[in-house]
């Protein structure tokens, strides 16, 4: 029977070292170009549809967040991924991705059971602590003012 400090080193070994630096390098890049494509579409549907920003901002948020379920689910985000790491997985297309993973999932379950009961499966630790923190900043914000 082999121990675990043992199996660690024999995994160690045999586990392929990544260069840290490098992986914060190239999701500093890809999410810095994910905010340019981003700003491009606000300031296209501004100008286009001749709405203020704040509205702008909203619409291309949505047509981000579809972009990345639509590329989840043909599976090509998983491939871009691999490549930009947390520079796709950290901002809202990681939100999108892990909710469109969890309701291709359980589609077999049908829609209620299933895709409606899992699709916050990942997301919805996300959600409750947005939800916590947000609430103790209004306070904060309501006391200083």
């Amino acid at each position: 029977i082999m121990r675990e400090k043992d199996y660690k080193k024999l995994v160690d070994k045999h586990s392929k070292k990544e260069n840290k630096l490098k992986n914060v390098i190239i999701a500093f890049i890809s999410g810095g170009v994910i905010g340019v494509i981003a700003e491009g579409i606000t300031n296209f549907i501004s100008k286009n549809y001749s709405l203020p920003m704040d509205e702008s901002y909203i619409y291309s948020t949505l047509f981000i967040v579809c972009l990345a379920s639509i590329f989840t689910g043909i599976g090509f985000f998983d491939k871009i991924v691999s490549f930009a790491k947390a520079g796709l997985i950290v901002p809202t297309t990681g939100f999108a991705h892990s909710m469109t993973c969890s309701a291709l999932d359980y589609k077999k379950e049908g829609f209620t059971k299933g895709i409606g009961g899992n699709i916050f499966k990942l997301t919805g630790s996300i959600i409750l602590y947005a939800i916590v923190v947000s609430f103790f900043l209004v306070l904060i914000k309501g006391c200083i003012e």
